[in-house]
């Protein structure tokens, strides 16, 4: 067990030395960018579908079923363990969307509660990734940029949790009014960033060979 904890934790302090460099701050301009369309649609008037809660939630529910989808047909033709441990993650992020949405069946309407079935899946999400760390930090470790795009795309996701939970809000201006649009701008952002990257992956990551360890 300590010689794994110490592989993990070697992994990972190399994932971060390679990742936290300033050429790589580029990972950090969608959460950026979201933030300032909320601040140029709030005072002036561009943009405004941003400050649209209803609009951004519905955008999300086609968004992450499109990015599920690259992800699972990657996962199928490479068989890649990382490809793989995402395409379930995003399955964990559409249950968390569907959370509070009405959907109506043969008439009859239902409102979907899934918050705490998400927290015990992301729980179940880490535990695999403890037992995967191998093969995940294999697949991470043959591309540099894979690593540094994933780990973007994870912290803006990070980074519109915090908003949610009004991390910034001795920080960022008007966050009072503005934390709802401010959150559901920067999660659509982190959207947009996953689908982006799993459509690189698909198109431009080549399939593990068979003999690949």
């Amino acid at each position: 067990m300590n010689i794994i904890f110490r592989s993990i934790c070697s992994e990972v302090s190399t994932y971060f030395k390679q990742v936290f460099l300033i050429k790589n701050f580029w990972i950090l301009l969608p959460g950026m960018i979201a933030v300032l369309l909320v601040y140029a649609a709030h005072h002036f008037n561009v943009c405004t579908w941003v400050l649209n809660k209803a609009f951004l939630e519905n955008l999300a529910l086609w968004l992450v079923p499109m990015i599920l989808l690259v992800l699972m047909s990657k996962s199928f033709i490479s068989r890649d363990p990382l490809m793989i441990y995402l395409a379930v993650l995003v399955v964990v992020f559409f249950v968390r969307e569907l959370d509070e949405t009405l959907l109506t069946f043969f008439g009859s309407s239902y409102m979907v509660q899934s918050k705490k079935l998400v927290d015990l899946l992301l729980l179940v999400m880490g535990l695999w990734g403890l037992c995967w760390y191998e093969k995940l930090f294999g697949s991470l470790n043959r591309f540099i940029v894979v690593k540094i795009s994933i780990f973007g795309v994870l912290w803006t996701y990070f980074f519109s949790q915090a908003i949610a939970r009004r991390a910034f809000r001795s920080v960022l201006p008007n966050e009072r009014l503005l934390h709802v649009p401010l959150e559901e701008t920067v999660e659509t952002a982190a959207h947009l960033f996953f689908l982006v990257f799993a459509i690189c992956c698909f198109y431009f990551i080549p399939n593990r060979k068979k003999d690949d360890p």
